[in-house]
């Protein structure tokens, strides 16, 4: 009777050590990566992240999990790297505001008038990926693929077209960008710094007039609803990139970090498909809206162009190198030369 007891306390001790070591296990080989991006849910962005999540979770047999804090819930990027560095978000989605602050060289991709199409991003993109990924590890990033919001435009309750036509306007700038502010303020915009979360108080009170954003994200955020014009002349190609911490990527196996990799850079390159398809189908939205549309003369787009050149010297060296601005812009005017 004492053997049987001491059998059953032995069996029933084993297999609760058993279970525990199971769910020790379980617990250890799941991965739970916390992603954070400012556009709404129901966007292209969140609708291809949780795409690109299912399609993890489901290659790595739940091995990595996702927890997406999407419309800004975690703040604006700045709060987001923040929130990264101590490891309550261990992902996002970044425009170039937040990637300039872990790596001020990439806004030579924001460049305003640098690139006259999708073809020369696209091209300068990869020239530099390998450099630009390499940087991004260095200070602790894995970069998983670029994306973009797509160019950026002038929008406006007053008219912009003329050669003073933007001395007369107060124009949101994204609270924290400095490379923002300088631009604006180069092309003789007087600026009012807020959070993203703001513009739209900024517009309805009056403490702003006027906005810089691509078609889409004017549309997504409900911005334009509260402007007349729209000047009908790209500035720069508004970036953006997929983040995670390298600390947790590398936490993961060999295997699951080439499925991560492959993965999301797959969603990164639709993504920016699908966001030029809906800005094009954006600017048709906008017509149909009654905003009216701007084209400069060509004196105000003549002052364009040396107001760029401007922002481009005053961008060396804090930004990027001499060094890196003359790459760039040799690798356009090689592909320039061959069209």
């Amino acid at each position: 009777m004492a053997f049987t007891k001491c059998f059953r306390y032995f069996f029933s001790t084993l297999l609760a050590t058993l279970l525990l070591f199971s769910c020790y296990e379980i617990a250890v080989a799941t991965t739970t990566i916390k992603v954070a991006v400012v556009m709404p849910d129901g966007s292209a962005w969140t609708n291809s992240l949780r795409n690109m999540a299912s399609e993890i979770e489901k290659q790595t047999a739940g091995e990595i999990k996702f927890k997406i804090y999407a419309g800004g819930v975690s703040g604006d990027e700045v709060d987001v790297i923040r929130k990264m560095q101590v490891n309550r978000i261990h992902a996002a989605g970044f425009s170039g505001v937040g990637l300039g602050i872990l790596l001020p060289k990439i806004r030579i991709l924001e460049a305003p008038l640098l690139y006259k199409n999708y073809e020369e991003i696209d091209l300068v993109k990869e020239k530099l990926y390998n450099e630009f990924s390499e940087d991004f590890a260095k200070r602790g990033y894995v970069l998983l693929g670029f994306v973009e919001a797509g160019f950026v435009y002038f929008f406006s309750k007053k008219n912009m077209s003329g050669h003073d036509g933007l001395k007369n306007i107060r124009m949101w700038v994204w609270k924290s960008d400095a490379v923002a502010k300088t631009t604006l303020e180069t092309f003789g915009i007087k600026t009012y710094p807020l959070h993203l979360a703001d513009v739209n108080t900024g517009l309805e009170t009056g403490m702003i007039d006027s906005f810089y954003s691509p078609p889409l994200a004017a549309i997504v955020f409900q911005w334009f609803s509260k402007i007349q014009y729209f000047l009908d002349y790209p500035m720069v190609n508004s970036t953006g990139a997929l983040l995670i911490k390298k600390s947790i990527f590398d936490k993961l196996s060999k295997e699951n970090q080439q499925i991560f990799k492959k993965t999301a850079k797959k969603y990164c390159r639709e993504l920016i498909r699908l966001a030029r398809k809906d800005n094009e189908k954006a600017l048709v939205v906008l017509k149909k809206e009654g905003i009216i549309f701007e084209s400069p003369p060509k004196k105000q787009i003549a002052s364009f162009e040396e107001d760029a050149g401007k922002i481009y010297e005053k961008s060396i060296p804090q930004l990027y190198s001499r060094e890196l601005f003359n790459r760039v812009q040799d690798i356009l005017k090689t592909h320039r030369n061959t069209k």
